[in-house]
C-alpha cells in the first residue's frame, strides 16, 4: 500500500495536523514509556503551539492511501545551541514497520540538516523498543551516552534520611538558603533560573559531541509559557549562597493528566560549591514539599546518565530503582544519507 510523505507544520499546524501527528506518536510514546500516562491531544496542541522561538523545527507527516496517518518524524535545531546539531525523532506505527517508511523519513531528515548547513544528528532509542537500536546501527550511529529512568515510590521512602538531608548543617552554618518558585518564575527570577540551566551544562556528556546550550531570561519566560499552555505545573527550589546568588536548584513538573506521578527534573549544583550536601539538600526539601502538598503522588520518576555517579549515588540512597534505559545516538548526517541513498 502505497504511503504518503508531506510536511506538516508544529508550531504553526493545523488542529489537524497536530490531531494527526499525536495519533502517530501517543502510542508509540507509550511502548517506549510504558510506565507513562501519554500526553492527552489538547495538552500536545497547545505545547507546540506555545514552543519557544529559539527552537526552530520540521515536522513531517506520512499517510496511507485512505488518509491514515501511519508515521511522523521531525527535527529541530536550537538557535542558542551547538550550530553543528540538529536533534531529531522518528515515529512508525507497529503495523507498518519494516516497509520502508522510516528509511524514507530519516533520509528526509539527513537532507533537511545538510540543507541548514548542520552536520551532526542526533537521536534516541529505548530498551522497551528494541527496534530502534538495529536501524541506528544500520545508519552508522554511534552510541554516545546511556542513561536509565528511574522511578521512586513513595511508600518506600526513608523519611529519616531525608529529615537528615533536609538538617544541611553545614551548609546552613555557611548561610547557604533554599528559595521555592511554585509555577511560573517571576520576572526578576528568570535570571536566576537561566543560571540554573547552566549549572546543569556541568552534567556529564560522556560521548555526545556537542557543545553547552545557553538561555536567557526571554527564553525561560517562553519555556514556563508552553508548560502552562500545555497544562504542566512546574516546582523550582534555588540553592543560593552566603551571597545570595543563585548555584543550582533542582525542579519537578506535575501532569494532571497523571496525577500519581512527578517528573523529577533537573538537580545540579555549580562545581565550586559541590561537597557540601547542596544536592542532597535540596531534594530532600522537595520530597519533603511533595509529600505535604501533592497528596495524590505515588512515584515520582528522573532520568540520569549511567556516567553521573554522584547524582546516581544520591538517588539510590534515596530508594530510585531503574525501570528503563534510553541511549543518545549521534551520527555524521552526510553518513546518515548515503548509509540510506535509494
Amino acid at each position: 500500500m502505497g504511503v504518503d510523505i508531506r510536511r506538516v507544520g508544529f508550531r504553526d499546524g493545523t488542529d489537524a495536523e497536530l490531531a494527526a501527528l499525536h495519533a502517530v506518536e501517543s502510542p508509540i510514546e507509550a511502548e517506549r514509556r510504558p510506565h507513562r500516562v501519554p500526553q492527552p491531544v489538547e495538552s500536545y496542541i497547545a505545547f507546540a503551539r506555545a514552543l519557544p522561538s529559539q527552537f526552530d523545527d520540521h515536522t513531517w507527516l506520512a499517510t496511507s492511501a485512505d488518509g491514515t496517518p501511519v508515521a511522523s518524524a521531525a527535527c529541530w535545531s536550537n538557535s542558542q545551541g551547538d550550530p553543528r546539531v540538529m536533534e531529531c525523532d522518528v515515529f512508525v506505527r507497529v503495523d507498518r514497520r519494516r516497509q520502508g517508511i522510516g528509511t524514507r523519513l530519516v533520509r528526509t531528515i539527513a537532507e533537511t540538516t545538510l540543507d541548514e548547513g548542520r552536520s551532526i544528528l542526533t537521536w534516541s532509542t529505548f530498551d522497551a523498543a528494541p527496534a530502534g537500536e538495529p536501524f541506528s546501527l544500520r545508519v552508522g550511529g554511534r552510541a554516545a551516552r546511556v542513561s536509565r529512568e528511574s522511578e521512586l515510590r513513595l511508600e518506600r521512602v526513608d523519611w529519616s534520611l531525608v529529615s537528615s538531608w533536609r538538617e544541611a548543617t553545614r551548609a546552613r552554618e555557611l548561610g547557604y538558603r533554599l528559595e521555592l518558585i511554585r509555577g511560573p518564575t517571576p520576572a526578576h527570577l528568570r535570571d536566576d533560573a537561566a543560571t540554573f540551566h547552566h549549572v546543569m551544562q556541568t552534567a556529564p556528556r560522556d560521548d555526545l559531541d556537542t557543545g553547552a546550550t545557553m538561555i536567557t531570561a526571554d527564553f525561560v519566560a517562553e519555556r514556563d509559557r508552553a508548560l502552562l499552555e500545555s497544562g504542566r505545573e512546574r516546582w523550582t527550589i534555588f540553592v543560593r549562597d552566603p551571597e545570595g546568588r543563585c548555584v543550582g536548584g533542582t525542579e519537578t513538573t506535575y501532569e494532571p493528566w497523571e496525577p500519581s506521578r512527578i517528573q523529577q527534573e533537573n538537580t545540579g549544583i555549580e562545581p565550586a560549591h559541590r561537597g557540601l550536601g547542596l544536592a542532597k539538600w535540596v531534594k530532600a526539601e522537595m520530597l519533603d514539599l511533595l509529600r505535604r502538598e501533592r497528596p495524590t503522588v505515588q512515584r515520582i520518576v528522573t532520568g540520569n546518565a549511567f556516567s553521573n555517579a554522584p547524582m546516581l549515588a544520591i538517588n539510590d540512597a534515596l530508594g530510585f530503582e531503574v525501570i528503563s534505559v534510553r541511549t543518545e545516538w549521534q551520527c555524521d548526517a552526510h553518513s546518515v544519507r548515503a548509509a540510506l541513498a535509494g
